[in-house]
């Protein structure tokens, strides 16, 4: 009896699996459908995006540092002593390194002399002493609550190496600032992660890559041009 009703119901039950092998095949096959659809959709997303993002916004921020440095080069003459060069100079006052510009102010008096008014003038000893363990070859004295301060050597040989060490400093002041721009401009890509492929994203970060190797071949350029000129001077 038990045989002869499973016997009876065999074609029911073949049907029902045939139905469930459709519904899984066709289900299967409608998400296929739909993931080409979002695959679509996000490939059009990724094309618009280097519309989306404004690549002049990164490349201005590089263009920006460079005319900064090109006016960094213009001042940077043999025989000269400008502000701007002694601002690499650090100062042992209140128990930490501080940076010359922290603790006095200086201004141009002439071409190779500048004076430097000291804030504080407990700390005019330290000031002067770094000064003259300085690279840049000064002669340091003291009046009243000032440091004069000029260069040792005129245009010699040797004032002609300072020039091109304190350009040497300079490019590597630019380098370490362009990898910096270019740190920012990437960090700037984070939103769009979100929302892009990794292949997308790669070729954006890249396009920054290319505009800080360009912008980095051009001071390159400037650094042997302002050098040569230096040494020739």
């Amino acid at each position: 009896m038990i045989k002869l009703f499973s016997t009876a119901f065999r074609p029911i039950i073949i049907q029902q699996r045939c139905f469930q092998r459709q519904y899984f095949y066709n289900f299967a096959k409608i998400s296929k459908k739909d993931q080409e659809r979002m695959d679509k959709k996000q490939e059009k997303q990724n094309l618009g995006l280097s519309k989306t993002i404004d690549f002049t916004v990164y490349q201005t921020k590089f263009d920006q540092y460079a005319q900064k440095f090109q006016e960094q080069l213009k001042k940077l003459q043999v025989g000269k002593l400008t502000p701007e060069m002694l601002d690499r100079v650090s100062i042992q006052a209140y128990g930490e390194k501080l940076p010359l510009s922290s603790l006095a102010q200086a201004s141009q008096k002439s071409q190779g002399v500048l004076i430097l008014n000291v804030f504080d003038e407990s700390t005019i000893m330290d000031v002067m002493k770094a000064l003259e363990n300085s690279d840049l070859n000064l002669q340091v004295k003291k009046q009243d609550k000032q440091i004069v301060c000029q260069l040792a050597q005129g245009n010699t040989k040797e004032s002609r190496m300072i020039a091109v060490n304190n350009l040497k400093k300079l490019m590597e002041d630019a380098k370490q600032n362009l990898r910096q721009i270019r740190h920012e401009c990437i960090d700037d890509l984070k939103p769009y992660k979100k929302v892009s492929s990794e292949d997308t994203m790669r070729q954006v970060e890249k396009q920054i890559q290319d505009l800080f190797e360009k912008q980095t071949q051009q001071l390159d350029s400037l650094f042997k041009s302002k050098e040569k000129e230096l040494l020739n001077n």
